[in-house]
């Protein structure tokens, strides 16, 4: 028998053994992506995404099975593979030429210690060759998105350009102090620097406004709000945590410096508690929301070039920082009308002139966007209004057929392919034979039931338009193509809404219709704009962009895009093999697939730097890139004075 206070020692031994056993054990320590996945949103850090996304480390089989799919691509899909080695291209060009399947070679070969740099460097050769419809991304490293709380812009004041600020979103008092240096470097070659990574344009001035912050009309506000630009937002990791700002103040006769650390919120909402398991949720997994998409533009292609600025994570009610206001003060314009991709001004001095926002190309009802159009052009009339200007700023393309049918109501169609410019595709063996599987099924880029016959001037009713192929040579490198077609697109010739347009001021008019850009406007609103000015001579202007240098009025012109998980499925529709792989890590590769041409022209759009210059250019000032309706009503007086 145990006696009680024995039982009490052995206990108490128990005890101390189980403790000496429990600090013995070692602890768990999380890893840079375990701290990254324990830290609420509220105290997210650059430094502590930085250190998940580069404590990846390199997979030598993931690199091979991606270089290997987008090198591919880039190989026997890409469009302008050829074009891309173009030299001298001729102002407002400055883009260098770019063999980008060498490019890519030489990353693929490369010896790599981080996946991060890795991926990061297919990004930038793909952004090399300046065309918005090319675009690499990954979920592992656009988890997060990263936010400046001040907007830079570049106007011209006094007759020199600056780089200054246009809203300061932590309430300083420095709106409009110029920027004279940014991390240490003189501020406007540092900022043209930087516009020059962006895939946006070939044109260095409609990139530095891609950078530069402005105000962008929001259909979901239905308001005109900043816009940060690419400089001040990425959905990218920048290079580093914070920004240094040098700034001189009218209000004062010295200069002030500023350091800005990134704003970072999550894009998307995964688990994770490791750099395992951020390798399986995130980089693998396709996110609950879907693939976040490059914030340029870039991304974002199809609605606009780059993402309006939101209320985020730089307020809360706690701060006690009252957010500036954001919205315009259009006291020169009324608001007439808002459809899904138009929004129909009139302003008040000179009351004649009317504008037409043209925000987008994606409209999910294009009947009902006729309608609407047409019906504000009626008020238009009502109103005595006998001008019109189109604004074009920060469209990011969309829909071809609304590109060509928005058109026609105000030059209607005399001929089916009146609004159809010539197009091809590049063409190989595995082409052909999905092209045969999948003709007249689907309407994909693949299906030749989707195109025009140039000879007859009928949709196609065989996939003949794959099978006959040409050979084109440039920059020394032979490429097949199909011969010359088209998308095919709404004709519009003997509708009711040709008749209903045919007795207004402007319809087959030039002189009483402006193009108003800041470069920005791409895809098919590129298609739309090259309609109204080299088919029918409506004069063009720009705004923005770099002083005293010719600046386009819209830019990547390739016709149409796809992606690499497209392509791979239109195959595998086709019951064909593909010969292209998946990327292994959960993302997607888009590039342009076909290529359009000017009319009476031998050069891809994309690449006859001839056809972009607007035939005037304005300059930002404090005013206008403020205030819309100033700019409008500058360009009136300009156009009709």
């Amino acid at each position: 028998m145990v006696s009680p206070s024995l039982r009490g020692l052995a206990a108490s031994a128990y005890l101390i053994a189980l403790i000496a056993l429990s600090a013995a054990a070692p602890i768990r320590k999380k890893d840079a992506c375990g701290i990254l996945g324990a830290t609420n949103t509220t105290d997210l850090t650059y430094d502590i995404v930085a250190a998940c996304y580069k404590a990846i480390p390199f997979d030598s089989t993931i690199a091979s099975e991606t270089i290997g799919s987008v090198v591919d691509i880039f190989n026997d899909y890409y469009v302008f593979r050829d074009s891309a080695l173009t030299p001298d291209l001729q102002m407002p060009f400055t883009s260098a030429p770019v063999d980008i399947v060498k490019v890519l070679e030489k990353i693929g070969s490369t010896s790599y210690t981080r996946d991060f740099d890795f991926h990061t460097d297919i990004a930038l050769a793909t952004a090399s060759l300046h065309d918005a419809h090319v675009d690499y991304s990954v979920n592992c490293y656009s988890a997060y998105f990263f936010e400046q709380p001040l907007f830079l812009y570049a106007p011209v004041i006094n007759g020199q350009q600056s780089v200054r600020v246009l809203i300061d979103f932590l309430g300083r008092n420095i709106s409009d102090c110029e920027v004279t240096t940014i991390n240490g470097n003189a501020a406007l070659p540092y900022l043209q620097n930087f516009a020059d990574s962006l895939s946006l344009s070939k044109d260095a001035g409609a990139r530095l406004n891609a950078a530069v912050g402005s105000m962008v009309y929001d259909a979901s506000q239905n308001d005109f709000l900043y816009n940060s630009g690419q400089f001040s937002q990425s959905g990218a990791l920048p290079k580093n945590p914070n920004i240094t700002y040098e700034l001189q103040c009218s209000n004062s006769p010295s200069t002030m410096t500023i350091t800005d650390y990134w704003y970072v919120r999550p894009n998307y909402q995964v688990k994770f508690d490791s750099v395992d398991s951020y390798l399986k949720n995130v980089c693998k997994t396709p996110s609950k929301n879907g693939t976040p998409s490059k914030r340029e533009l870039s991304s974002l292609v199809k609605k606009r070039s780059t993402p309006v600025f939101k209320k985020s994570s730089l307020y809360d009610a706690a701060s006690g920082i009252v957010p500036p206001k954001r919205t315009a003060d259009l006291s020169n314009a009324e608001k007439l009308g808002t459809g899904n991709a138009t929004v129909f001004y009139q302003l008040q001095n000179p009351s004649d002139v009317g504008v037409i926002v043209v925000h987008t190309m994606e409209v999910e009802y294009e009947g009902n966007e006729l309608t609407f159009i047409a019906e504000g052009l009626s008020e238009f009339k009502r109103r005595n209004i006998t001008k019109i200007i189109f604004d074009f700023q920060n469209n990011g393309g969309g829909s071809v057929d609304f590109a060509s049918t928005i058109v026609q109501l105000f030059f209607p169609n005399t001929g089916p392919l009146d609004k159809i410019l010539p197009q091809d595709l590049r063409v190989d063996a595995s082409i052909q034979a999905v092209s045969k599987r999948v003709f007249n099924t689907t309407g994909n880029l693949y299906d030749a039931a989707s195109y025009v016959d140039f000879a007859t001037k009928e949709r196609y009713t065989s996939d003949e338009l794959f099978l006959n192929p040409v050979t084109i040579t440039r920059n020394g490198r032979s490429s097949l193509f199909t011969n010359y077609t088209g998308i095919l697109t709404t004709d519009l010739q003997d509708s009711a809404y040709t008749r209903f347009v045919q007795d207004f001021p402007w319809t087959n008019n030039a002189v009483n219709i402006r193009i108003l850009s800041d470069g920005r406007c791409g895809s098919s609103c590129a298609l739309t704009t090259n309609y109204l000015h080299d088919l029918y001579g409506v004069s063009t202007y720009s705004i923005g962009g770099i002083q005293g240098e010719e600046l386009s009025f819209f830019s990547f012109a390739g016709g149409a895009v796809s992606d690499l998980t497209t392509v791979i499925e239109v195959y595998n529709l086709g019951n064909v093999t593909s010969p292209l792989n998946p990327l292994p890590y959960y993302g997607d590769l888009r590039f342009p697939l076909v290529e359009v041409y000017a009319r009476n022209s031998d050069v891809p759009l994309e690449y006859d730097y001839s056809k972009y210059p607007a035939d005037t250019h304005l300059n930002f000032d404090s005013e206008n890139a403020r205030s819309r309706d100033v700019m409008w009503a500058q360009v009136a007086a300009d156009a009709w004075s």
